[in-house]
């Protein structure tokens, strides 16, 4: 068999034990090129024009060794080139993919959290502290449902206010405290008062154990009455 160099076009015969000992990478014994004889291989000596003159059965052989040799020295420019806009592609794929996952585990993170199954997986690697004796505190989570005001029946200077409240979180809320404000035709305050949980939950209620999730909690209160100025009020948690 015989291989021929890409450079100078100098044809060499080779021997299948040659090949195998330098691993299909010879050196041209003309031009000292490095080249995969592997690439340049044929049964008989080669002919035509379109690859260069051959130079004849006599041609010097080339130099063949492991020692002699050196892998990359066959590739070419655009080899290289090729491999590494793959690695540079092949990098920013996997970038791409770790910033997707990333950026939807930030966005789902809420209803994720809220799963039993990635709570505990996420607790039992170390990612989350479980407290389960903590009550959540967020008014915002705190919607109210029904409200009404009105003067006493039988108690002047009394205004009854009633209201219902639901914990929309998923867990258990510490009970919110309660601002009142009465205002005026303009929209002004004109009276305002705070409620603890003490001060309008019934009594012998306990209060450490918090609002349970999705649980109505209805409310009904006896204000004092600043007069005509207070025509409208207002409530938030808080």
């Amino acid at each position: 068999m015989f291989t021929r160099c890409p450079q100078c076009k100098s044809v060499h015969p080779l021997s299948a034990e040659l090949l195998a000992h330098a691993r299909g990478l010879v050196q041209c014994g003309e031009c000292d090129r490095i080249f995969s004889a592997l690439s340049f291989l044929f049964d008989e000596w080669p002919s035509g024009q379109a690859h260069g003159p051959a130079k004849g059965p006599n041609a010097a052989p080339p130099v063949i060794g492991p020692g002699q040799v050196d892998e990359n020295a066959s590739e070419s420019e655009e080899e290289k080139a090729r491999k590494r806009n793959r690695l540079a592609w092949g990098a920013a794929m996997a970038l791409l993919v770790l910033f997707t996952i990333a950026n939807t585990a930030w966005t789902f993170r809420g209803p994720a959290l809220e799963s039993p199954l990635v709570s505990g997986w996420l607790s039992q690697h170390g990612w989350v502290q479980d407290e389960p004796d903590s009550l959540l505190r967020d008014p915002q989570q705190i919607q109210l449902i029904s409200r009404d005001i009105h003067t006493h029946p039988t108690r002047s200077g009394i205004l009854v206010l009633s209201l219902t409240f639901v914990n929309l979180a998923p867990r258990i809320q510490v009970f919110p405290v309660l601002e009142i404000t009465l205002l005026d035709a303009t929209g002004q305050p004109v009276a305002r008062r705070r409620l603890q949980p003490e001060d309008y939950l019934r009594p012998g209620a306990d209060i450490e154990a918090g609002l349970a999730a999705d649980v109505y909690l209805p409310v009904l209160l006896e204000l004092g009455d600043p007069g005509n100025r207070a025509v409208g009020f207002e409530i938030n948690f808080m």
